[in-house]
């Protein structure tokens, strides 16, 4: 009689061994995965922030206008537009002969300036082409505007775009792109001021400082968050401006945005009718501000200084 052995279900080396091994690299690989993913969302904001990509959008408050001034015998005078919720930089060159209300009378912005100050320029122009009430003031000297001009090196400008072919040949000047400093800027159009006042009328003239500022904000838009506001609290102390502490870092923010989003600057002087003594704003002019704060802009506003 033959005995019959039942298989055994007793322990098994084999399974025994798989099975601790299991324990232990099971935990490990749990582990590396977690550490792995937590290093690619640490690293995720960095590598944004080196591409240039900013980490926070600009919000509808990013946006900041400033009257600047410059002083002197030929002052000239700017409306600056920084909109980052926009990504758009506009810029509205004034001429000096805009005639604007002062103490009840008629009277040139030169002339406002000179007896009264920037403020009171800004409070003349605020209800004549209905600027923001959060308007800034900037008054600088020709001197100190060199000086933080010029740390950008030369910039290239061409003026076919503010002045006729015949306007041109008659201040010197050739149809080509020229590479200027910002003193050098600065004495062309000192000279169109002083020496063919009588021969260009005061848009052009105009439209000669706004391809300036122009050239200047498009080729060195990337450069300016990181000098302009600390080279303007520097040298606050010969500044006339409104601007607080709170203001230059904001517009450091402002600016920082802009050269992130590569901005697109547009450019014009302003628009008027000219009657020998006075430069009056009129409709078009009323237009071209809409424009410069991109209110509902149409195709015959959006014409720019580049277009004589």
């Amino acid at each position: 009689m033959h005995r019959h052995t039942a298989p055994s279900h007793g322990w098994n080396p084999f399974w025994a061994a798989l099975g601790a091994a299991l324990l232990v690299l099971l935990p490990l690989v749990g582990g590396t995965v977690l550490l792995t993913r937590k290093a690619v969302r640490e690293r995720l904001p960095a590598a944004e922030s080196q591409r240039g990509v900013p980490v926070h959008l600009p919000a509808e408050a990013d946006r900041m206008t400033l009257l600047v001034c410059l002083t002197g015998e030929n002052p000239g005078f700017l409306l600056l537009h920084l909109d980052a919720f926009q990504n758009r930089l506009g810029l509205l060159a004034l001429p000096a002969e805009t005639c604007v209300d002062f103490g009840g009378k008629d009277a040139t912005l030169a002339h406002c300036y000179a007896s009264a100050g920037p403020a009171r320029c800004r409070e003349a122009l605020t209800p004549l082409l209905a600027l923001p009430e959060d308007t800034r003031y900037l008054a600088l000297s020709p001197a100190l505007l060199s000086r933080l001009a010029g740390r950008y090196g030369s910039f290239r400008v061409g003026f076919s775009g503010a002045l006729t072919p015949e306007e041109l040949t008659l201040c010197g000047m050739g149809n080509g792109v020229q590479g200027l400093s910002a003193d050098e800027a600065h004495r062309v159009l000192s000279e169109l001021e002083q020496e063919y006042a009588a021969s260009l009328p005061p848009f052009r003239r105009a439209a000669a400082r706004a391809v300036v500022w122009d050239a200047f904000f498009r080729q060195n838009l990337e450069l300016l968050p990181a000098a302009l506001p600390e080279s303007l609290r520097t040298n606050s102390s010969s500044l006339l401006t409104d601007l607080t502490a709170q203001d230059y870092t904001h517009l450091e923010e402002i600016l920082e945005f802009l050269a992130n989003g590569s901005a697109p600057v547009w450019a014009e002087a302003l628009p008027g009718s000219w009657d020998g003594s006075l430069y009056r704003p009129d409709d078009a002019s009323r237009a071209a501000v809409q424009t410069l704060f991109n209110v509902s802009p149409t195709n015959g506003q959006a014409s720019s200084a580049n277009e004589p």
